[in-house]
């Protein structure tokens, strides 16, 4: 499942208007001096919350050199699922977010995304094209089931 749906999304937020506020905030953050402070894992989590394909915003390195060097072990995209589901990265992760985004919702988030821990089962051709070998959104059907 790469996108939510709508009926999944509406589980993540207390409120509909919740949705609406955190879209407001997120554009005057991303217009304000904070951007500089924002970090991948942010983005992540911010289209998570929205039930969007959060893989988009990530391109494998593919770069020779780079990739043997180790470019694809230290991928943004790994350090960046790794950080939202860790606990020690709970308050950096929700800071910018003002209140917006609550420890419940994240703890939501959590459960809806894959949790890859290591790079080592995984190849730099497995994400040839655009491709990705894993779903953005584990299969929860709702949040309640």
């Amino acid at each position: 499942m790469n996108t939510l749906p709508r009926a999944v999304t509406a589980q993540i937020f207390p409120t509909p208007d919740s949705y609406n506020a955190l879209q407001c905030h997120w554009s005057s953050l991303n217009r304000s001096e904070r951007r500089h402070d924002l970090s991948a894992a942010h983005y992540l989590l911010y289209q998570a919350l929205r039930g969007k394909d959060w893989r988009k915003a990530f391109t494998c390195p593919s770069n020779p050199r780079k990739l043997a060097n180790g470019a694809f072990a230290g991928w943004v995209l790994f350090c960046s699922l790794n950080m939202l589901h860790s606990r020690f990265s709970e308050e950096a992760l929700l800071a910018p977010f003002d209140g917006l985004v609550t420890l419940a919702m994240l703890e939501t988030v959590r459960r809806l995304l894959p949790a890859i821990r290591t790079s080592y089962p995984l190849r730099p051709e497995q994400f040839a094209g655009g491709a990705f070998p894993f779903d953005a959104y584990l299969d929860k059907g709702t949040l309640n089931g």
